[in-house]
């Protein structure tokens, strides 16, 4: 057999294997799927427990930084775009974007 052969006949060995082991894996998959179905169902999680309801879920919200000392139900992430109205309020109070976070 030539060097060439020889280097077929492992490409093919190789794909056999590789798609076997897609198999076990799909397999295994489907399995495990239906045990996480049923734990969820026993315990009653939800979406959002899961992490995987609503929007802010597929933009990967990020954890409040800062706070409104009058109201801690008002909270901003500090990232892009433009401050909420109580950062620009308090800012203009005077106080700093040091005196807003959350400790």
């Amino acid at each position: 057999m030539s060097d060439q052969n020889d280097v077929q006949t492992i490409d093919q060995q190789i794909a056999a294997l590789q798609a076997k082991k897609q198999e076990l894996l799909n397999a295994k998959r489907k399995d495990a799927l239906q045990d996480a179905k049923k734990i969820i169902r026993t315990f009653g999680f939800s979406a959002s427990e899961l992490g995987l309801g609503g929007a802010s879920a597929t933009r990967g919200e990020r954890a409040a930084k800062y706070a409104n000392p009058d109201n801690s139900a008002e909270t901003w992430h500090g990232g892009k775009g433009p401050k909420p109205k109580w950062v620009r309020e308090k800012l203009a109070q005077g106080r700093t974007l040091e005196d807003l976070l959350i400790r």
